[in-house]
């Protein structure tokens, strides 16, 4: 896991307590418990992108390794 995980599930686990919290309890205002959302969604999507971006360069340099190995 690396940073990024764990700081999506850390904020994941805030925003249900402040929404709990906002519906039980009525303290926390609904932009705070929105942008905690937002925030771990942001997160979760740069997560995923990265991952994206690291598995297209293991795609390219396979793609590279084939060209070469037919050539060769």
């Amino acid at each position: 896991m690396n940073l990024k995980e764990i700081l999506f599930w850390i904020f994941l686990a805030i925003a249900i307590i402040l929404l709990v919290w906002n519906v039980f309890g009525n303290s926390p205002t609904e932009f705070a418990v929105m942008m905690t959302f937002i925030f771990t969604i942001l997160l979760k999507v740069w997560s995923i992108s990265d991952r994206q971006i690291r598995l297209e360069m293991r795609f390219n340099s396979l793609v590279k390794d084939y060209r070469e190995s037919k050539r060769g």
